[in-house]
């Protein structure tokens, strides 16, 4: 996780936006929601680029508190190794606030925490003035998983209904109303952990009729694959976020069908990837090993 302090003017030029979600350029808020706080567009500190919104609470705020939360509804695939980034505006006090991702299982078109899921970060501090960008690397180590489902984190392979922030007061805050704001909403790729590695997300029809059984796998697998004709061959597997793990095979082989098996013995419960790689064709598959 990372908190980079921004200019007040919100240059697009000061930072990398990413795959920018919202940055509120349309001078308004379509899809968003928001309960315990007031949010409205701020036509006072605008600029040509980008809008920015103003977020206060209905109420004097208490120390120790849930102050609200505000939600964009707006569907978005957040791939697993990304950043998650939001630029928001300190609260000048000991406020905190939460992230999350959410996902909407049974398909409702609405955000059940009895049915659905939930990746939520840890609070964040917003005892600072003026701007940051707030980047949370969406991994295990950053977002806990919220669901009384089944679901794992391979959630994320799925689009998410939205991004939600829950906004709390400290037992030093200062009494007084909340104000923050918010001025983007973006999705940043990690270049570095997806150095040479690519994956669309979806499972079309294989190039090399590629398939591993049995999957979900508990500690072995078996990956076949068909060659058309004779080619060198490299067949590597990457975990969810897109770190190699090992070469399985990296030799010239004959046309026609092959088979190798894969051991995970060491490795946890989890989405895993082979990559089927020749002169002529690259190909991504997903594997689940399930302990």
């Amino acid at each position: 996780m990372l908190f980079i302090p921004l200019s007040t003017c919100l240059s697009p030029a000061v930072f990398a936006q990413g795959e920018i979600i919202d940055d509120f350029s349309l001078k308004a808020m379509p899809d968003w929601m928001f309960g315990g706080v007031q949010m409205k567009y701020s036509h006072e500190q605008d600029n040509k680029e980008n809008g920015f919104a103003e977020i206060i609470s209905n109420k004097s705020i208490q120390p120790a508190e849930y102050i609200g939360k505000i939600m964009l509804k707006r569907p978005h695939l957040f791939r697993a190794g990304n950043f998650v980034n939001v630029m928001i505006s300190g609260a000048d006090n000991d406020a905190y606030v939460t992230v999350s991702i959410l996902y909407d299982l049974d398909n409702n078109k609405r955000y059940d925490s009895k049915t659905d899921a939930a990746l939520e970060s840890k609070p964040f501090s917003m005892d600072f003035s003026g701007w940051k960008e707030l980047k949370i690397r969406l991994d295990q180590e950053n977002f806990d998983l919220k669901t009384e489902t089944q679901a794992g984190f391979e959630v994320t392979e799925d689009e998410a209904l939205g991004i939600q922030l829950d906004f709390s007061s400290g037992k030093n805050y200062k009494v007084s109303e909340f104000k923050s704001g918010i001025a983007l909403v973006s999705e940043i790729q990690n270049k570095e952990s997806l150095a040479g590695f690519e994956y669309s997300g979806k499972e079309t029809e294989s190039y090399f009729g590629a398939s591993n059984s049995p999957n979900p796998f508990n500690s072995s697998t078996t990956i076949k694959y068909t060659l058309p004709s004779s080619t060198h061959v490299n067949l590597s597997v990457y975990d969810r976020l897109g770190r190699l793990l090992g070469e399985i095979v990296n030799e010239s082989q004959e046309s026609g069908e092959h088979s190798v098996d894969f051991t995970a013995e060491d490795l946890p419960s989890g989405i895993y990837f082979y990559r089927i790689k020749t002169p002529e064709r690259t190909e991504v598959r997903k594997m689940i090993l399930s302990k």
